[in-house]
Order: C-alpha cells, then structure tokens, then sequence
C-alpha cells in the first residue's frame, strides 16, 4: 500500500475552530496569500521553507509563548505531555523544540493523549453549550484528520537527528483509559512540562489528577482554556483539583499571545487552600 492510499485526505479544520480565521480581515489576508501562492506557481516546499513570510501574526504569538515555556524547562529532566493533540500544532512545536535543543537526551519524549472525536460528554459544569464558538458536542473534532496526524508523528520521529530514535508518541483514546494505562507500562514517568488543551471538565480534571503529582517541583502545568470563556469547563475542573489538594498555583499568561491562556510553575510561590 502506497502512502498516499494510506492517508485519506482529511477535511479541513473549519474557520471558526481556527486561530486567525475568524474576522472578514483575517479572510482577506489569508484569501490574498493564497492568491500570490497560486499566482506565483509556489510548490509548498517554498512556502513551508519561507513560512514566516505568508503566516499570519497571531500563529506566531502562539509560537513564541510555546517556545517562552520550553525555556522554562528546557534544562530538567522529565518528559512534555500533552493531553488534547488535536491536529497537533502545539504537539509537534513541542517535539521540534526537544529535538532541537536536547537532541542527545533521547530518555525525554513529548507523550500526547488524544481521542480524535472532539468534545464529548457534558456535565453541568461545562456550563451551556455555544454552537458560535464549536463548544458543543462533536464540537473541535480532529477525526477527519487522525490518520494525517499519525502519519505526521512518524515523520517528526523520520526526522530525529538520531536515525531510528523515537521522540514523540500519540496515545489513542479516552483519557480515563488512556493515562492510567500508559502510567502502568510507564512507571519512571516525570514530566517537565504538562499541556492541557481538552476544554471540558471531566479529561481537565481526571489530566489532572493521573498527571500533576508527577510534574517536577520547577516544571510547567499549561493550560489552553483556564479562564476564557465559554470555556468554563477545564477552568472548574483545574479549580476543583487544586482545591480538593489544597494548592492554589499563581497562574500567569503571555500578554502577547491568546492562547495558551494561563501557566504556573510548580511550586513556585505556592498559596494554600485552593483556586476560584
């Protein structure tokens, strides 16, 4: 079976779930760059290799505070975990940045847990549902796209400065099953750096509780959604674990970019007696 057999072309992510595709100014600078590209006959080995010259801004910002967290960890020991990959922007920066910048350190990986069937399971404390912004149920769904971003994982791993050495892994399913399982057959796990990105309550709270006492004192606990709204959903279930443990981290963000919208480092200054 050829490659391209294998990878069924995926539906592309829908402008409103989208970062810089939401205003008629947004559509008129991205419909101009395709424009020049078509133009211009540009293969898109000339666009990925001059990309700062046709991506918008705001996915820059997002780049940059990604990269402004990596710093913060980049000399522990300890993995990056991300729960929530979606179409894997943030996951595969994540992997880039390790192999660029700890490429002899093969022992730390970028783990991401990922279910590919978008927002599912409500519970009241999601609050109510808001079709405007893809916060409903099926809503922010990367299926169409799983078997792209598999195949995208094996070539992140293709490109390892080691031949043969993995980096970066995806983890299949819920997350109620999926971390306790992956934590059973990966028992000398710590993490540096943890990335909620799952919206909703329930996986914000289970991510949570399975993945936080691992996080080194010193790493990064991230979060995409913490305090936006309508995503109250992970903002209670990050509030409600920190208050059953009895911490209340000092969260901060990046004034330059959206998203990620709130970070703390782990015990650093820590107050007693929970968030909210």
């Amino acid at each position: 079976m050829s490659m391209s057999d294998a990878i069924k072309p995926a539906v592309s992510v829908p402008a409103a779930e989208t970062l810089g595709q939401t205003s008629k100014r947004d559509h008129e600078y991205l419909d101009s760059i395709e424009r020049i590209v078509a133009e211009q006959d540009h293969p898109l080995r000339h666009v990925l290799a001059l990309w700062p010259s046709y991506v918008q801004r705001i996915n820059i910002t997002r780049f940059l505070a990604l990269y402004e967290l990596f710093k913060q960890v980049i000399d522990m020991p300890g993995c990056i975990v991300e729960c929530g990959v979606g179409r894997g922007a943030s996951f595969f920066t994540f992997t880039k940045f390790m192999e660029i910048f700890c490429p002899n350190d093969r022992q730390r990986r970028v783990y991401g847990f990922e279910h590919f069937k978008g927002l599912r399971n409500f519970v009241p404390e999601d609050g109510p549902q808001s079709a405007a912004n893809g916060y409903v149920e099926g809503g922010w769904s990367p299926e169409a796209a799983k078997n792209e971003v598999m195949e995208l994982c094996r070539l992140a791993n293709l490109d390892s400065i080691i031949p043969g050495s993995i980096r970066c892994e995806i983890i299949d399913g819920p997350l109620e099953e999926s971390i306790p399982a992956f934590l059973e057959t990966h028992p000398g796990l710590r993490i540096s750096l943890l990335h909620i990105d799952v919206d909703l309550y329930t996986p914000t709270y289970v991510a949570l509780k399975h993945l936080y006492p691992l996080v080194l004192n010193g790493g990064a606990v991230v979060f995409d959604e913490y305090g936006m709204i309508p995503w109250q959903g992970e903002t209670r279930g990050a509030e409600d674990y920190f208050n059953e443990i009895g911490e209340a981290p000092v969260m901060k963000k990046f004034p330059f970019s959206l998203n990620p919208h709130a970070y703390f480092i782990k015990n650093s200054n820590p107050r007693q007696g929970g968030l909210g």
